[in-house]
């Protein structure tokens, strides 16, 4: 070959000492496509050296290679050298030699991770208000029991929780005891605590002022024998308001007393004598022509006068005496009476009980 014309073999380069210096590019790529490899060739012009470094298929090689040529080692027929970019191509797969689609390459970029969102739980709220609100009914309970038992307490004029005997002389004492005990009479008349007793009593406790002259206006004579009305100018029937017996029984008896409207009368004696009228709304007394006299007398006195906190307990001793050795009734029985009472909300002490407590 020919000075200034590079020979190129297989196993071997040589250089040509007579070569002139030329004006090649100093670096310059060559790609073979037929090896899918690039071979990069740097060509370096030193003025002190001619010695070239080729790197090819990723080794390097040493060679002298005259300035301003260059010296190609590989296969001795070259393509055309094509100058080619490099491009990002998605992968395709394949399947028995088929390929089934292109599989896009995934972003590497990270996303950012959302925290989930947590559900409020308002069960334990809930439970707490509901312990909240029991708490404060039974609260509310005790201490309405408390308030209760405090103003029992309290209210007694007595004021001591234990048992405290009291003064028999005193007021308190003598109003209720008026209140309640009867006479000979009246125990012959009946001896039994039901509401006709007890209609009695509350009729004994109106003020006179609250009784009134009257007439016998559809008094009935048969219904409260030996009571009449007669019409007759010696004669001047009194009266007074069905609520106003219903006052004394409820000041006597206590609001919650169930005693309903009837006549005023206990035993077949001339005892009581007023006639209750529904249709004029009063109670109207009757005439009584005679009166038997008694043979009987009692003895009776206040020995005992006890408080319990908000309850008054009177003992009375009885003792029944017939006149000239004179059979006692049977119903007429000696000994020890004691006569319950409770102080309510109205600040009236009411009465409870009458009760036969042992043989004089």
């Amino acid at each position: 070959m020919n000075n200034g014309v590079a020979q190129n073999n297989n196993n071997s380069s040589t250089q040509n000492p007579n070569v002139a210096n030329a004006n090649v590019p100093n670096t310059t790529t060559v790609t073979n496509t037929s090896n899918t490899v690039n071979a990069k060739v740097t060509t370096t012009s030193n003025n002190s050296s001619n010695q070239n470094t080729t790197k090819a298929n990723g080794n390097l090689m040493s060679m002298a290679v005259p300035q301003g040529q260059v010296q190609l080692s590989q296969n001795t027929e070259q393509p055309e050298p094509v100058i080619t970019q490099s491009v990002n191509v998605p992968e395709t797969q394949i399947v028995n030699g088929q390929p089934i689609g292109i599989i896009p390459q995934e972003s590497t970029e990270e996303k950012p991770v959302e925290a989930p969102k947590k559900k409020l739980n308002f069960t334990p709220i809930l439970i707490f208000l509901i312990l909240l609100l029991i708490g404060g009914i039974i609260f509310l309970i005790q201490k309405n029991k408390a308030d209760v038992a405090r103003f029992n307490f309290e209210c007694s004029p007595v004021g001591y929780k234990e048992e405290t005997k009291l003064d028999l002389n005193s007021t308190l004492v003598q109003n209720l005891y008026n209140k309640v005990k009867t006479n000979i009479r009246e125990d012959l008349a009946s001896t039994n605590f039901d509401n006709a007793m007890k209609l009695y009593l509350a009729f004994r406790q109106i003020p006179e002022d609250m009784i009134y002259e009257s007439n016998c206006n559809l008094f009935s004579s048969t219904a409260m024998e030996p009571y009449t009305c007669p019409d007759m100018m010696s004669f001047t029937p009194m009266a007074f308001k069905e609520e106003t017996i219903q006052l004394e029984l409820r000041k006597l008896f206590g609001e919650n007393v169930n005693v309903p409207n009837g006549n005023v009368q206990i035993g077949k004696d001339c005892v009581g004598g007023y006639q209750y009228i529904a249709e004029r709304g009063e109670y109207v007394k009757g005439y009584c022509q005679k009166q038997s006299a008694t043979i009987f007398r009692a003895e009776k006195k206040l020995t005992e006068a006890k408080s319990y906190g908000n309850y008054i307990i009177l003992t009375e001793d009885v003792k029944y005496i017939g006149n000239d050795s004179a059979q006692v009734p049977e119903e007429l029985v000696s000994g020890t009476y004691q006569y319950t009472f409770k102080l309510d909300t109205n600040y009236n002490y009411i009465y409870l009980s009458k009760e036969y407590v042992e043989k004089y």
